[in-house]
């Protein structure tokens, strides 16, 4: 069976349009494709990168429990869907249009470049859309997901910065931390969606709460 198969209960020589019949992955082994590990995770993001319905893929399976399903979906892990979900309590939503937007040549060398010089997501999506490609942060790391780069919501630490992990969260995080806190997100929500460890980010939610 193949990966599209899986997803969508559909065989892969089902007669009609749906996406699953033009998705790269249509030949490809389920097996191979939902294996946990890096490398077959990398294995199957490089078959998802060159798919013509990458973006039809994660957006069939958004409403049929997609954060929940193992394996590559859409070019995204598990980790990844996840925060997706934890981002819509907030109101945030990827544009996957957009995002493939930035995978063409001229914005792609851009991503990475922003992203090398150790910008934070949303600070790259204000410079980004600034040069003419309106964008916002979940845009910007579901783009970088895509690539196999960095999607965490935080910005290099500069070298001159000896804050402890959980004061830059505190300090350059926290309108998101209280807008997560307030629409119920949980300790390890706050956590996937910064891309921190758990008792990191809960450190810098009660230091946020204590000075409230």
């Amino acid at each position: 069976m193949t990966p599209a198969a899986v997803l969508t209960g559909r065989p892969a020589a089902a007669k009609g349009s749906h996406w699953a019949q033009r998705s790269a992955c249509h030949t490809t082994n389920a097996d191979d494709f939902f294996e946990p590990g890096p490398a077959a995770q990398a294995r199957a993001r490089e078959i998802c990168l060159t798919c013509p319905v990458r973006v039809a893929c994660l957006t069939d399976r958004a409403a049929g429990g997609i954060a929940e399903t193992e394996g590559m979906v859409g070019g995204l892990d598990e980790a990844q869907r996840r925060v997706l979900k934890v981002a819509e309590l907030i109101g945030e939503r990827p544009d996957l249009e957009r995002a493939e937007q930035l995978l063409s040549p001229s914005w792609r060398y851009r991503l990475h470049k922003l992203r090398n010089g150790g910008h934070a997501p949303r600070r790259m999506a204000e410079i980004l859309t600034g040069e003419g490609l309106t964008v916002d942060a979940i845009t910007v790391r579901v783009a970088l997901w895509w690539v196999g780069g960095s999607g965490k919501a935080l910005a290099r630490r500069a070298s001159r910065d000896r804050r402890p992990l959980w004061q830059r969260l505190r300090d350059d995080h926290a309108d998101e931390i209280r807008r997560l806190r307030g629409s119920g997100a949980r300790h390890i929500d706050v956590a996937e969606y910064l891309g921190v460890h758990v008792g990191t980010s809960t450190r810098a939610v009660q230091s946020l709460e204590v000075a409230a």
